[in-house]
């Protein structure tokens, strides 16, 4: 077995599968709902940004807060350098492996034939640079030729977790273009939609969202049964979320 294939082998025992959509699952964020079509947060999103959002939402996998991918996902970022490096590596070929099996699920899905660009939601943390950048430009061949750095967090705006249209500047051409946008964690998806709301008024024709972790408190009662039943089911490299309600390609 190959280094590759003992890194993906080892993550498949780590990543959670994402619920196929469905009653229960919110259509946006793939969250438990209590049934309704919308969690509360990407139902306010929509009520104040409707077409301006990101067209479609799609997790590699769920993240618990308390166990594995969750801390990588903290770590990669913030811990020590050697653990950076480690978690760089990994985290790198779980997107690289994903992009290769499912970014055509991600197209079919969203009504477009290709992502003529691809890019990343910028910390507003100021961390630079971020490691998503590496990835796409440097370390992902299938990434790289289209990757740009079109998003720039505004100074002064707010940071707190509600949509803001203002949260970041487009400083390329992205008219007309169908846009491929990368991100490591969903929380409560304001980043990301504020990003949509960057791109779209910038005339970004599509928005796709693809987040490596959709997060998960899990000492949130509600969402127990929801990660309970997510875990019945192997994590399988093949099928992504779109392909396992019926919309994308695998």
């Amino acid at each position: 077995m190959s280094p590759l294939s003992r890194t993906l082998e080892s993550y498949r025992n780590v990543l959670v599968a994402v619920p196929p959509t469905g009653t229960g699952v919110c259509q946006v964020c793939w969250r438990d709902t209590k049934n309704y079509l919308h969690c509360w947060r990407c139902h306010e999103h929509h009520q104040e940004h409707a077409h301006l959002l990101a067209d479609l939402v799609v997790p590699i996998a769920l993240a618990e807060q308390s166990k594995q991918f969750a801390h990588e996902l903290r770590q990669y970022k913030d811990g020590r350098d050697d653990i950076r490096r480690r978690l760089y590596i990994g985290l790198t070929a779980v997107l690289a492996e994903f992009l290769r099996l499912h970014e055509r699920c991600l197209a079919v899905a969203a009504g477009v034939e290709v992502f003529e660009r691809v890019t990343y939601v910028p910390s507003t943390r100021s961390r630079q640079p971020h490691p998503l950048v590496r990835m796409l430009d440097e370390a992902i061949l299938q990434t790289k030729s289209r990757f740009v750095q079109v998003l720039e967090p505004r100074k002064g705006t707010s940071a707190d977790r509600v949509v803001v249209a203002d949260r970041f500047s487009v400083r390329q051409d992205v008219a007309g273009l169908s846009i491929l946008l990368v991100d490591d964690v969903w929380t409560t998806g304001s980043r990301m939609q504020s990003a949509s709301v960057a791109l779209k008024n910038a005339g970004a024709a599509k928005v796709v969202g693809l987040v490596l972790g959709r997060w998960f408190d899990d000492d949130y009662p509600p969402a127990r049964a929801y990660l309970r039943n997510a875990k019945a089911e192997p994590f399988d490299w093949g099928r992504c979320c779109l392909g396992r309600s019926g919309l994308g390609r695998c």
